[in-house]
């Protein structure tokens, strides 16, 4: 396994491990949602935070797809990744605050995209 491949690795299952973690909270008898002002904030910051990556994302797509250099490659690549992930544990956080999945499941996804639309450089 490559470095690369192994980031991609920990990034996804740190992100699935949060929201199982998240999840297996947010069903227990004890558990209590936040105040609603705080669901209303963290929706706020979420939308701000998927309109700047689903900008950043694109933009990264269409002008570092062709990379000839290794090196420059494997940095957009990452790049790419931490802010899918971004995506992801900032929707966990809403998961674990509001027992509310959507921003998280769409965040996993966005991750995910990420990942298939920023593949590792090939082993040179």
């Amino acid at each position: 396994m490559t470095p690369l491949r192994a980031i991609r690795f920990a990034m996804l299952a740190g992100v699935l491990l949060f929201g199982g973690v998240a999840w297996f909270f947010t069903r227990t008898p004890a558990w209590t949602p936040a105040q609603p002002g705080v669901a209303e904030r963290l929706t706020l910051i979420a939308r701000i935070i998927w309109i700047a990556v689903g900008i950043a994302l694109p933009v990264m797509f269409l002008k570092f797809r062709d990379n000839t250099s290794a090196a420059r490659a494997s940095t957009v690549a990452i790049l790419s990744w931490s802010l899918g992930e971004t995506l992801a544990l900032f929707g966990g956080v809403v998961l674990f605050l509001t027992a509310v999945p959507g921003w998280y499941i769409t965040g996993v996804i966005a991750l995910c995209l990420a990942m298939v639309a920023f593949p590792p450089p090939a082993p040179r």
